[in-house]
């Protein structure tokens, strides 16, 4: 369920700039050169069929991946496709979490699913004590 947002709690949905900076910040983060990071990008597309670029091109050149890096470049947007990719050789989410941030989502990590499971599990287990509770009470 999406929580709807307040007219003036609204995030700004033009995320381009927040976007970029995140991913800069990932690479700049993720121990490799640019040229490895887009390296692993380009083998990892390769092996499960996802085309990074527009057009006939095989991967993706630098020249692409250092527009898609720049916050003052507002004409060259990675698709939504490559995202999952790029958040595989980064090792992050952050990509993800600010396109759902806009909408009021938050993109969780496997602990954090855990933990939200385990919280899930305990309101079960809390709210069966306190039908228990009522139930005696009655006897």
């Amino acid at each position: 369920m999406v929580k709807q947002l307040g007219l003036f709690d609204q995030a700004s949905f033009n995320i381009t700039r927040e976007l970029k900076e995140c991913m800069a910040s990932v690479v700049a983060g993720s121990g490799l050169s640019r040229e490895e990071f887009l390296e692993r990008m380009n083998e990892l597309a390769d092996r499960f069929g996802v085309r990074l670029m527009k057009g006939n091109g095989r991967g993706l050149t630098m020249a692409t991946f250092e527009k898609w890096l720049n916050p003052a470049d507002k004409e060259h947007i990675p698709s939504p496709t490559v995202l999952p990719v790029f958040c595989q050789v980064g090792g992050s989410i952050a990509p993800l979490q600010v396109m759902a941030g806009p909408v009021g989502a938050m993109i969780i990590d496997e602990q954090d699913k855990v933990l939200l499971q385990w919280a899930r599990e305990y309101q079960r287990a809390r709210d069966a004590r306190q039908k228990m509770k009522k139930l005696e009470a009655e006897l």
